[in-house]
C-alpha cells in the first residue's frame, strides 16, 4: 500500500498540467517579483519605450518615436529611423534640419534647393540632390548656380551686357561703368528715379561704354549718320530762313509768284523741311494779301480822283 502511495500526487500533477494553460503572463497572475508599470499601460518599465507615456511603449525604428498613432510622440514614419521634428515626426531628415526629406525644398542642406541643382545638370554633370558634397559652384553665393544665375558677381549688371561689354562677370567690382581705368564714366537716367550709377533695366543709360559698344556693333550705321543728319537740318533751317526773308521784302506780286517757284522746287528737292514749305506758303498767302490791299489804296484813290476831274 505505502508503495502505490507516490501515484496520487503525481496524477495530481499531471492533471494540473493539461488542466491550465502553458502561456499564461505572469504579469496577469502578478507573481513577477520586480514588475513596474509606472505609467499603467499594461507593460513592465523595463521594457516599456516610454515608460512615463500611457499611450506609448514600442518604437521599432528606434528613433525616439513612438510606433502607436494618435499621441504627442507618434512617429509619422514608424518603419523608417528619422530625426525630422517639423509637420512630421521621425522620417528621414538627411541634413538634419529636422524638415523630412519629402517636404524639404534642400534635401541635403548644401544652400542650393532641389530645383535649381537639377536644372543646373546636365549630360556632362549630374548634381544629387541627396548628396551635399555634390554641389554646382554658386560664384557669388546668392543660393543661384552660376550655370542658372543671370549675374555672377551680385553686382546689379547682367552678364549678357557685362560680357558684350567686356568686363568681368565674376568681379563685384567691376562694372561696365567702372571698366576703364576704374573711374566712373556713366550713368542711368529714370523718369521718376533721376539719375542713378547702379544698373537700371527701364533706364537710359549714358556712358563711355555703350558709345563703345555702340561703334562696335549694328548702332554704328545709325549712329555714323547723326553728323549727316545735323548738317542737312542746318542746310534746310537755313534756306527756310532765307526764303522767309525774301518773302518780307518783296514789293510785287510778280516777285512773289518767282519766289514761290523757287520755293516748290526746293521743296521737291528736299532742301527743306515739309514743316517749313507749310509755313512759307501761308507766309505767301499773307504776303499777296498784303500786296493786294497796298494795289488797291494806291490805285484806287489814282482812279477816283481821274473821274472827279472829267
Amino acid at each position: 500500500m505505502y508503495r502505490k502511495a507516490w501515484l496520487l500526487p503525481f496524477a495530481i500533477c499531471v492533471f494540473l498540467m493539461f488542466t491550465f494553460p502553458q502561456d499564461i503572463d505572469s504579469r496577469e497572475l502578478s507573481i513577477q517579483p520586480f514588475f513596474t508599470d509606472s505609467d499603467g499601460d499594461g507593460y513592465n518599465d523595463s521594457e516599456d519605450a516610454f515608460p512615463d507615456h500611457p499611450e506609448a511603449w514600442s518604437d521599432d525604428d528606434g528613433d525616439g518615436y513612438a510606433d502607436q498613432p494618435n499621441t504627442n510622440v507618434s512617429d509619422d514614419c514608424p518603419n523608417t529611423f528619422g530625426s525630422s521634428r517639423i509637420q512630421m515626426k521621425g522620417c528621414r531628415d538627411i541634413d538634419n534640419d529636422w524638415i523630412p526629406d519629402f517636404l524639404d525644398d534642400d534635401i541635403d542642406g548644401d544652400g542650393i534647393s532641389n530645383e535649381l541643382e537639377l536644372a543646373s545638370s546636365n549630360a556632362v554633370m549630374k548634381y544629387d540632390i541627396f548628396n551635399s558634397s555634390s554641389t554646382p559652384i554658386d560664384s557669388d553665393y546668392d543660393t543661384i548656380p552660376d550655370i542658372v544665375d543671370l549675374d555672377d558677381d551680385n553686382d546689379g549688371w547682367p552678364d549678357l551686357i557685362e560680357a558684350d561689354r567686356g568686363s568681368d562677370i565674376f568681379d563685384e567690382d567691376q562694372t561696365p561703368f567702372n571698366m576703364y581705368g576704374g573711374v566712373n564714366t556713366g550713368f542711368f537716367f529714370s523718369p521718376g528715379s533721376g539719375f542713378s550709377t547702379n544698373y537700371h533695366i527701364e533706364g537710359f543709360e549714358f556712358s563711355l561704354s555703350w558709345l563703345f559698344s555702340a561703334l562696335s556693333s549694328e548702332l554704328i550705321i545709325p549712329i555714323g549718320l547723326i553728323p549727316i543728319y545735323a548738317v542737312l537740318r542746318s542746310f534746310r533751317s537755313k534756306n527756310f530762313r532765307r526764303f522767309d526773308s525774301a518773302i518780307s521784302e518783296i514789293t510785287s506780286v510778280s516777285r512773289l509768284r518767282e519766289l514761290e517757284g523757287e520755293i516748290n522746287s526746293a521743296m521737291r528737292n528736299r532742301k527743306l523741311h515739309t514743316h517749313h514749305g507749310i509755313i512759307l506758303r501761308n507766309t505767301i498767302e499773307r504776303k499777296e494779301d498784303e500786296l493786294d490791299t497796298e494795289w488797291f489804296h494806291e490805285y484806287g484813290s489814282m482812279r477816283g480822283r481821274t473821274d472827279s476831274e472829267e
